[in-house]
């Protein structure tokens, strides 16, 4: 193929963006602002999730997690209009939440497991023990049952 016939395609990705929504909601993704359009239009959004945990009783430090799920669950469009007024401010992510974002959107992250099983009866469950139990000699029974009472240590 010589380089006359080679087609260079320029493909422009928007810049990812943070929202925050009237809702309270922060969404990342890429923004498209027409001029004159009532509407801005989000590519790929995903809604930030902040997770906090209280470390400790005594202590006031709570730790905050953030994850990305999708904005509008289970849907094939990559593209939303949000009316302006819904928009409180946008904003530049810094690197790491870019990074991450970038990742999740192309699918660099392992798939969650699709299957799903189905949930042990109580009975299953106690079948097992119950089979684990009659294979256990009276010994290891015994040095289990000191071990889970904290007298002993397993080697």
């Amino acid at each position: 193929m010589s380089k006359e016939n080679i087609k260079e395609t320029k493909v422009n990705v928007p810049v990812p963006r943070v929202i925050k929504l009237a809702s309270g909601e922060q969404v990342i993704a890429g923004v498209y602002i027409t001029e004159g359009s009532d509407f801005v239009r989000l590519t790929d959004p995903y809604k930030i999730r902040v997770h906090e945990a209280v470390l400790g009783k005594d202590t006031y430090y709570v730790e905050e997690k953030m994850s990305l799920t999708p904005w509008v669950f289970q849907t094939t469009d990559k593209v939303y209009s949000v009316h302006r007024e819904q928009i409180v401010t946008l904003g530049f992510p810094n690197k790491s939440l870019t990074e991450y974002y970038n990742n999740v959107r192309m699918g660099l992250f392992p798939a969650m497991k699709k299957e799903l099983e189905p949930i042990e009866s109580k009975r299953s469950t106690d079948e097992k023990f119950a089979d684990m139990m009659d294979k256990m000699s009276d010994d290891d029974y015994f040095e289990m049952i000191e071990y889970l009472r904290g007298k002993t240590t397993k080697h």
